[in-house]
């Protein structure tokens, strides 16, 4: 068995204990951070942006379509003003999260997609602790 299948079960049992309370944890610490971030100033909007060129394709296309599930037609923006979109409707974020995390996206992910995605968590680590250190 390889290490992501061994991690997935472990998660999904530890979820299954600590069911919703968990997972709302979890997302409520994402809003926070994406919307300190949204908020933020150019130079960690940039950094950002360095991190995100580490996500395997795949997810950036997903991340695309939630947005465009997400967010209201008449609202959908350009690339250049989604910070501040986020930043003044917060209330998206959590819904582009929820759309994000769904078991067959994250049954989809290869070994090679989950080590991307964990280059880009640690690097968006960094961008918390310098930026959003209280989130």
């Amino acid at each position: 068995m390889n290490t992501f299948i061994i991690f997935a079960i472990f998660f999904a049992i530890l979820g299954s204990c600590f069911g919703n309370d968990e997972r709302e944890k979890m997302k409520e610490r994402g809003v926070n951070f994406y919307k300190c971030l949204a908020c933020a100033t150019d130079e960690a909007h940039a950094a950002y942006e360095k991190c995100e060129q580490l996500k395997p394709n795949k997810s950036k296309i997903h991340l695309e379509e939630c947005c465009k599930k997400v967010i209201p037609e008449e609202d959908h923006i350009e690339e250049t003003q989604h910070w501040q979109y986020y930043c003044d409707n917060p209330v998206y974020i959590g819904k582009v999260l929820d759309c994000l995390f769904t078991e067959e996206y994250l049954k989809s992910l290869t070994d090679e997609d989950m080590s991307a995605l964990k280059k880009f968590k640690d690097c968006a680590k960094g961008i918390k602790e310098q930026y959003c250190n209280e989130a």
